[in-house]
């Protein structure tokens, strides 16, 4: 066994590293953030007043009860965000170390120089088990040593230990799916899928039937309440784990190597590929369905909640008068904050889609079909135009289910012409992140995770600075920053042209360095 863990790890660690430094940093510095700008109480009563309403309930979830401390504050608007990230964690690796090292035969490689099944298994579990404890030791730590009292020992560790076990579950759920599934393509979408159908079935059972939502793990967390309540007890499902990393087992001894349990035959007559565009999109057909499927879910479950959205303002005095005050619609300023949040996140598959090329640079598949007589500019821009169509799919797809969802709410004015406009809008950030990743593409292979922290940070400052008012220089570094905020505002043509022209710009420097550079 002592083999094939070294073996595992040294094909996964600096993506294992890159995932605990990214979610420590992305966790750790927002309490420091708060600790700036909400050291008054009544600030934070104020803050908490504005939170409690459906759109940024379906967000982050339920207020909890008690004073509002700088630690109450970070554990309610981070527990959920983070949750997907934690989760997201855990598919992509659990993935990495079953079912994509059983497509490129590496275990039954193994399997046959007499590394046993359970010695196998036994590394994919501790894989799981030790990057999660890792990273839930860190958070811990730089919680509990915030220089603010409210970060008690006992709610860092609730917070630690309940995000920690979070990511494991989906890790465990990801490794059963490796045994179900015959890809690794069909266990990282299927996982996803649910971690994404769970985070929407919470967002709207917390805002239309608080009751049902306890089916979510996320909401497993929300009522957790770390350093409030610290409702110790709602660890208790998470045990769940256990059974499913049992079930994973049981699957994985029992089955043939390189076979499934369910097999999925898409295209039963052989064909011709005829080209490399082709071929692309064919190795990604069923990430881009089950993103685009997530994106529809997103904007309808956000679209369902605007009913109850304008049913609250109506009833919230305060928040009427504070957003009147500002001469803002309070109505419209909400959606404009879920439909940027929504695009946001449907940069996601643009980028996983133009870095699956280095995938491709990894395994030796990119000088082979060179030889063939493919170009490389040819090979980078399929992946960077496809990236670009299907990132914009995603967003025009969410804006679709939205409007869908919403054509039955009194005092929503936008019509499907508006929801195209924020979607051609966001498109421009699609664009230029695209861009970068496919110039970072041409500089190194190394380097693509770059973008990947960009994306990161654009999410937090913009998830972030819009609940609590940070400072707007945060979002200067983005994209964001300098497109207009639809449907709040009309669409900034000039801006939206620089954005774009920018990322075309870094296409081609892309295609151009790529072009020159050593592969492999």
């Amino acid at each position: 066994m002592r083999h094939f863990l070294k073996l595992t790890l040294d094909d996964t660690w600096f993506r294992i590293l890159l995932w605990i430094i990214g979610i420590s940093v992305l966790t750790l510095i927002v309490p420091y953030a708060f600790l700036g700008l909400y050291d008054d109480s009544a600030e934070r009563e104020v803050l908490r007043e504005t939170l409690d309403n459906p759109a940024l309930i379906a967000m982050i979830g339920p207020v909890p009860e008690g004073a509002y401390t700088i630690a109450v504050m970070f554990s309610h608007e981070m527990l959920v965000f983070m949750g997907v990230i934690h989760g997201l964690f855990g598919v992509m690796i659990a993935n990495s170390v079953s079912r994509k090292m059983e497509d490129q035969g590496l275990i039954e490689y193994v399997n046959s120089a007499g590394i046993t099944r359970q010695s196998i298994f036994m590394t994919q579990l501790l894989v799981g088990v030790g990057m999660n404890a890792v990273l839930g030791l860190v958070i811990f730590a730089g919680l509990f040593l915030t220089p603010d009292d409210s970060f008690t020992f006992i709610g860092s560790a609730l917070y630690a230990i309940s995000t920690s076990l979070f990511g494991m579950m989906f890790y465990a759920l990801a490794l059963v799916f490796a045994q179900l599934l015959p890809a690794s393509e069909w266990t990282f979408g299927v996982s996803l899928s649910i971690l994404l159908l769970l985070y929407l079935y919470r967002a709207i059972t917390d805002v239309a039937s608080p009751d049902f939502s306890v089916v979510s793990p996320y909401n497993w967390l929300t009522r957790l309440e770390p350093f409030a309540g610290n409702e110790v007890v709602w660890l208790l499902p998470s045990l769940i784990t256990v059974l499913l990393f049992g079930l994973a087992w049981v699957l994985f001894s029992r089955r043939d190597l390189d076979d499934a349990y369910l097999n999925i035959a898409m295209n039963k007559k052989p064909r011709s590929i005829g080209s490399y565009p082709r071929l692309m999109m064919g190795s990604m057909k069923i990430l881009v369905a089950s993103w685009l499927i997530g994106m529809v879910l997103i904007g309808a479950s956000y679209g369902s909640i605007f009913g109850d959205l304008d049913a609250f303002i109506n009833e919230n005095a305060f928040l009427a008068e504070s957003m009147a005050a500002a001469g803002e619609d309070p109505v419209t300023q909400f959606i404009s904050v879920l439909v940027l949040i929504t695009s946001i996140i449907g940069i996601i598959p643009a980028l996983m889609i133009s870095g699956r090329i280095l995938r491709e640079e990894k395994h030796g598949r990119l000088e082979w079909l060179e030889s063939t007589g493919i170009r490389r500019r040819t090979m980078l821009l399929s992946h960077g135009i496809y990236a670009v169509v299907v990132g914009f799919a995603g967003v025009v797809v969410a804006m679709l289910g939205m409007f869908g969802a919403s054509m039955g709410v009194e005092g929503i004015d936008m019509t499907l012409g508006d929801y195209m406009i924020v979607a051609i809008n966001y498109g421009g950030a699609i664009v230029l992140f695209v861009g970068l990743s496919m110039l970072l593409t041409g500089i190194s292979a190394r380097l693509h995770f770059v973008v990947w922290f960009y994306l990161l940070y654009a999410f937090f400052v913009n998830y972030l600075g819009i609940i609590i008012g940070l400072d707007d220089a945060w979002r200067m570094a983005t994209p964001f920053h300098y497109l207009a905020e639809v449907p709040k505002e009309s669409i900034d043509w000039a801006a939206w042209s620089i954005v774009v022209a920018i990322g075309i710009v870094l296409m081609g420097v892309g295609v151009l360095l790529f072009r020159r550079r050593d592969v492999g």
